[in-house]
C-alpha cells in the first residue's frame, strides 16, 4: 500500500506514512533543492534505512498479537480436550461400577428365589416324610398284632408285610431327596451368606447420585433413590465431589 498523501509505500492497514503521519508542527518545512545539488549516496541509504525501520516496526505490533491470540486458542484447546478425557473416562468408570451392581442384584434376587424354591420343597419332603413314619408306626402295630394273633391268615401277614417293606422303601427314598434338599439348601445359604455380605458391604461403601440436579446422595434403599437414572461412588468419592448426604438415609 502507498501512503494517500504523499505516495510512500506503507506497510498494509495503515493509511499515513511516518512523515506523514506526524503533527503538523513536527513536520520539518519542505524545501526544494537548489538546481545544482545533487543527493548524496549517503543520504540515500540513510533515507532507506529509516523507511524499513518503520515498516519493521508498524509489523512487529500485530505479529506479536496474533502470536499471544494463538497461544492463547492452543491453551484452551488443550484444556478442552484434557477436561473432556478425564470425563470420558470416569464415566466409564461409572458406568461399569452400574453395570456391575445391576449383575450382583440380578444375582442376589435369583438365589433367593432358589432358597424359597428349595426351602418349600424340603419342608414338602418333610410332610411327607411324618407321613410315611405314622403310617408305618400303624403297618408296624398292626403287624405285632397280627404275629400275635395264631388265628390271623398267613396271606395277610404276608400282604402286610409286603406293605410294610414297600413303605419302608419309600421312606427310605424320601430321606435320601430330603438328605439331598438339606445338601442343595445348605449351599444355598452358603451363597446366599456371600451374596448378602456382597450387598451389605455395597450398602456401606457405594452411594448413588440421582440423576436430577439434587446434589444428594442415598444408599440403596432410599425411598428418594431412583433406579432409572444414576451415578454410583463410593462415598468419600462423592463427598469429595460436592454431593451432600440424604437426611433420610444417611
Amino acid at each position: 500500500m502507498n501512503c494517500i498523501k504523499c505516495g510512500r509505500e506503507i506497510p498494509e492497514g495503515e493509511l499515513f506514512c511516518a512523515v506523514c503521519s506526524q503533527a503538523p508542527e513536527q513536520r520539518e518545512p519542505v524545501r526544494r533543492p537548489a538546481p545544482a545539488a545533487q543527493s548524496r549516496p549517503s543520504d540515500a541509504r540513510k533515507n532507506t534505512g529509516a523507511r524499513s525501520a518503520e515498516r519493521r516496526s508498524s509489523k512487529k505490533g500485530p505479529t506479536v498479537a496474533l502470536v499471544l491470540v494463538c497461544l492463547l486458542l492452543a491453551g484452551a484447546i488443550g484444556y478442552i480436550v484434557l477436561s473432556h478425557g478425564r470425563l470420558t473416562v470416569e464415566q466409564n468408570r461409572l458406568e461399569a461400577r452400574q453395570q456391575q451392581l445391576e449383575q450382583r442384584e440380578n444375582e442376589f434376587a435369583a438365589l433367593e428365589q432358589s432358597k424359597e424354591a428349595l426351602s418349600a420343597q424340603l419342608e414338602t419332603a418333610n410332610d411327607s416324610i411324618a407321613i410315611l413314619e405314622d403310617e408305618i408306626s400303624k403297618l408296624e402295630r398292626q403287624l405285632n398284632e397280627s404275629q400275635s394273633n395264631v388265628s390271623q391268615s398267613q396271606y395277610d401277614l404276608t400282604s402286610q408285610k409286603q406293605q410294610l417293606d414297600k413303605l419302608t422303601g419309600e421312606k427310605n427314598a424320601l430321606e435320601e431327596a430330603a438328605q439331598l434338599l438339606q445338601e442343595q439348601l445348605t449351599s444355598l445359604q452358603t451363597s446366599y451368606a456371600v451374596a448378602s455380605e456382597k450387598a451389605n458391604f455395597m450398602d456401606s461403601y457405594v452411594v448413588f447420585v440421582n440423576n436430577d440436579g439434587s446434589g444428594l446422595y442415598h444408599t440403596y434403599d432410599c425411598s428418594q433413590f431412583k433406579r432409572d437414572s444414576f451415578w454410583a461412588y463410593s462415598r468419600k468419592l462423592a463427598q469429595s465431589n460436592g454431593y451432600d448426604p440424604c437426611p433420610q438415609c444417611q
